[in-house]
């Protein structure tokens, strides 16, 4: 796979329906971990009894939340903000499972379902016509056909 020619940078304004639909998950995946997050952090430091275990993992998933939101933005400009948030949503998604069957956690099953909507959004950016419109190769097409129907 080859990257975009040299300083390409895609145009928010002609993006494909697909690249819209993954920053949409993206921005709501990531506001519901924070949501979450922040949610179970409250719950477990009112509790009387704290398990610290799960304020860590609620700590955590709070913090990946809020980091989703502007890594989300970066990434409707920039190929490689693209494939930096599809890497953490892959990673999050595991991390999420494993601490999921760890824990044995209906909460963290919730958390597992918000992950796999941030995974649907890196799934959707890789998508054709959504790779072609962050490598600048649908941009070629489209342009030597409005020239040369400009020509005649």
């Amino acid at each position: 796979m080859s990257g975009p020619p040299e300083g390409f940078t895609p145009d928010p304004s002609t993006c494909p329906t697909l690249v819209r639909w993954a920053y949409r998950l993206w921005l709501t995946s990531g506001s519901l971990l924070a949501v979450v997050g922040v949610v179970s952090i409250v719950l477990a430091v009112l509790e009387v009894g704290w398990n610290l275990g799960l304020l860590a993992v609620a700590i955590l998933v709070t913090a990946v939340g809020l980091a989703y939101l502007p890594m989300a933005r970066k990434a409707m400009r920039h190929h490689q903000g693209r494939g930096v948030l599809a890497s953490l949503t892959v990673v999050v998604l595991v991390m999420v499972l494993v601490l999921t069957i760890g824990f044995q956690s209906g909460e963290l099953a919730l958390v597992l379902f918000i992950a796999v909507i941030g995974f649907a959004g890196s799934v959707l950016a890789y998508r054709p016509a959504a790779d072609a419109w962050y490598n600048g190769t649908d941009a070629a097409p489209a342009a030597a056909t409005t020239s040369s129907a400009s020509e005649s």
